[in-house]
This record gives C-alpha cells, sequence and structure tokens, in this order.
C-alpha cells in the first residue's frame, strides 16, 4: 500500500503541472453546464391547436358554434431550460371562454391557455388573446321531399308522377340556414330511357334562394327512394250502352254524335293494349225525353260523366261526353191508356188486389209517321207484384209500358207508377 501511495506522490509531483490544467479545465466546463442547464430561458410555442367546448348553458338551450375554427395559437413561455426546452404544441391546450354566451350571435371572446405539464413555466404572451366566434341555435325542421329524375320517354308511355319515399325529411342545423331551406329534393340516380315504372335510389339535395346549401346539416334519413309511375298511353274511341230497350224495339233506328269521339287514356299497365274502345257507361232509353208535346224535334242532348278504373288517367280532362241525338222528324204524343189495358202479375195469395188507377198518361216519342199510326190500344201497361212490398191498404206501384208490333222505332219515355188496393184475403169456415 505504502509503495502504490508512494508512486502515486511521486507521480503527481512529476505531472503536477498537467493535473491542475486538467482541474481548471473540468471546474470550467462544469461551470458552462451548470449555467446552460438551469438558466431562465423564453421560448416560443407555436399552432397550439385551439378547442371550444359547449357550456352547460349551451346544451341546454340548443346553443353551438357555427364557425369553423381553424386558426392556431402561439405563446411565449418562460421558464428554467430544463423544464421548458423540450416541450411542443401538443403540451399545451388553448380553450375558447364561451361561459359569457347566452345567446345566438357573433362574439369576440378571450382565449385560454393551458400548459399540460407540471413544469415550472409562465405563459408571457398569446398570439392571437381573442377569437370571433358565431353562435346560433340549432332546431329541428321537417320538409317535403320533392322527387325529380332524368330521363327519356317513348311517345307511347306517359310519366304519371315522380314522388320521393319517405315523402317528408326532418332537417337539423343552425336556425339561420335550416329557416332558409325553400325545397328538398331527391334526385335519382338514374338517367336514360325508362318504359316501366320504376324505384331507385337518390341523391339528397337542400336548396336555399340562391342554389344548394352546402352547410353542415343533419338529416333524418340519408335513404331516400325515387318512385317514377310510368303509364301507357292510348287514344280509344268512346261508347255507350242504351238500357231498358224493348225486345221489340229497333235500337239502330237512334241517330247521334258522340263529343268528344275519343278520348287518351293512360293505364298503369301494359292492359290497356287490349282495349280497342272505352265504354263510358249507359243512357236508359226512358229517359230521353224531348221538350214539347207535339211539334216536331230536331234534337235533344244527353250528357255521361267520363269515369275511369283507379289507376287511370283521362289525360285528355275532359269530364263529361255530349250525345247529340238527331230527332229531325222525331215527336212525343201522350196517350191515355185505360183500366182495361193495365194488367196486374203475380197477385199474392194472401190479398185481394185491385185497381184504383183508371187511367194512365202515357208519353211516346218517335218519327211522326210512326207516332200517327199508334193507338192508346197498342200500348199496354203492366203492373208485376213479384217481390212487391204489399200491405192493406193503398199503395203506389211501379209499372212497365211497351208499344206492340215488331221492329218499334218508338219508346215509353219517362217512368210510370199505378195505385193498387189490397185487401187481407179472409178464410171461410166450413
Amino acid at each position: 500500500m505504502k509503495t502504490i501511495f508512494f508512486n502515486f506522490i511521486n507521480g503527481f509531483k512529476k505531472n503536477y503541472k498537467t493535473v491542475i490544467v486538467a482541474f481548471i479545465i473540468a471546474c470550467s466546463l462544469w461551470i458552462v453546464i451548470s449555467v446552460l442547464t438551469f438558466d431562465t430561458i423564453t421560448n416560443n410555442i407555436s399552432g397550439i391547436d385551439i378547442l371550444a367546448q359547449p357550456t352547460e348553458y349551451m346544451s341546454q338551450n340548443n346553443l353551438q358554434i357555427t364557425t369553423e375554427i381553424k386558426d392556431k395559437v402561439t405563446v411565449r413561455i418562460e421558464g428554467k431550460r430544463y423544464d421548458i426546452s423540450d416541450l411542443k404544441a401538443s403540451d399545451f391546450t388553448a380553450e375558447v371562454d364561451l361561459s359569457s354566451v347566452r345567446s345566438a350571435g357573433t362574439y369576440t371572446l378571450p382565449l385560454k391557455v393551458k400548459s399540460k405539464s407540471n413544469r415550472e413555466l409562465s405563459i408571457t404572451q398569446t398570439q392571437p388573446e381573442q377569437l370571433s366566434v358565431t353562435l346560433d341555435e340549432m332546431i329541428s325542421k321537417e320538409f317535403p321531399v320533392q322527387g325529380t329524375a332524368d330521363i327519356n320517354l317513348p311517345g307511347e308511355y306517359y310519366l304519371d308522377n315522380i314522388t320521393a319515399s319517405p315523402a317528408n325529411i326532418t332537417v337539423k342545423g343552425p336556425a339561420s340556414v335550416v329557416n332558409k331551406i325553400t325545397k328538398v329534393e331527391a334526385k335519382s340516380t338514374f338517367h336514360g330511357n325508362i318504359s316501366e315504372s320504376k324505384q331507385t335510389g337518390s341523391e339528397i339535395l337542400v336548396y336555399g334562394a340562391n342554389g344548394v346549401i352546402n352547410d353542415d346539416l343533419t338529416l333524418s334519413t340519408d335513404n331516400i327512394t325515387v318512385n317514377i309511375s310510368i303509364f301507357k298511353q292510348k287514344e280509344l274511341p268512346l261508347e255507350f250502352l242504351i238500357v231498358n230497350v224493348p225486345n221489340n224495339f229497333d235500337i239502330n233506328s237512334l241517330k247521334y254524335t258522340i263529343t268528344p269521339e275519343k278520348i287518351t287514356v293512360a293505364a298503369p299497365d301494359e292492359s290497356i293494349n287490349n282495349i280497342s274502345t272505352l265504354n263510358i257507361g249507359s243512357i236508359n232509353l226512358e229517359d230521353i225525353t224531348l221538350n214539347t208535346a207535339t211539334e216536331t224535334i230536331t234534337n235533344a242532348t244527353s250528357y255521361i260523366p267520363i269515369s275511369l278504373p283507379d289507376g287511370y288517367k283521362n289525360l285528355s280532362g275532359i269530364n263529361n261526353a255530349r250525345i247529340e241525338w238527331n230527332f229531325e222528324g222525331y215527336a212525343k204524343q201522350d196517350f191515355d191508356i185505360s183500366s182495361e189495358n193495365i194488367i196486374i202479375s203475380n197477385k199474392p195469395d194472401n190479398f185481394d188486389v185491385s185497381l184504383i188507377t183508371e187511367s194512365l198518361k202515357v208519353t211516346v216519342i218517335g218519327p211522326s209517321e210512326s207516332l200517327a199510326a199508334i193507338a192508346a190500344s197498342d200500348i199496354t201497361v203492366n203492373v208485376n207484384l213479384l217481390g212487391a212490398q204489399i200491405h192493406e191498404g193503398s199503395l203506389d206501384v211501379p209499372a212497365s209500358v211497351q208499344i206492340k208490333g215488331a221492329r218499334q222505332n218508338c219508346w215509353v219515355s219517362g217512368r210510370y207508377k199505378v195505385t193498387i188496393k189490397a185487401s187481407p184475403v179472409t178464410e171461410s169456415g166450413d
């Protein structure tokens, strides 16, 4: 041990100058490092994101910031080098102070910057110190949806309508935006030729007075179906029936014109291809009458409403057909039919039935020459009690009137009744 110690002392004596210089250098380095590490410095931190956390009051009153916050905050901080030299933007938060907001509007509000770390530092400067933000009330409003489609139709087809399903949509967003909405469109994604009804997807577009609104709005659904209703259209001649025509009446003796002669009909399917005429209804022969008793009449007019089955469309828009009867040389004449020519049939067994009516005035229409050849005895009146509700006393019952002879071109105008008397049948004892 003594040998080692003496060797060290001898070595130091020989190299003391080198040791002293090394010691001085070491002390100098320690002083420099201490100064650089423990001194107070300032630093600028840029690119700090700005947060805007809604307050409880804002949440309760549907207030929301509508400003898109793109600004970044720069701060100047002061502290010991070893505390702040490695800090970054992510170590800080910058928050808009919304505590004073009580209604919609534009405000200039202070920014509060805080350090996320526990380092000893102070923020000496913030840029910017304030931020302008706009708040709006968030509302919901329902709008009808207008379906649209860009399609081409062949000439024999008709576009009935384009609808959207669902028919209404709820839009949520800032009141200043929602209240400016003028319409909501569901635009079909189908384009081109079409010859049958189709359901397609759609693009939903929200419009204001100046066009499409691109603001951030929330829709109650993103899935709206566009229904395109395509009809097959065809021009059909009109026809009608004449009913209550006696078996002996010559229906071809009646001359008439119908206006319109035809209409254009749209059908929801191809079944219309199998129809060549459109029957619009009937006219009762008994209801065709003239306005004078003896003078010759040239024409009369009847009307039939044009009605179509559910789902069909009258594209011509004419709702009534007018029938002009050609009654040139026609007249009408009244005949008094005596009770002898009034026949009661199908009398019930439990009633005695007798005729109270002694004479019935009957109006006949036809060509003047044919009327001149008819006598009252050529007209029969039949009272059929089958199915009639008979009760004791007098009652009016319908009567059918007919002109005798084959291929008649005259007819009885109007409806008739006669009065009968019914008495219960009394059973006689043995």
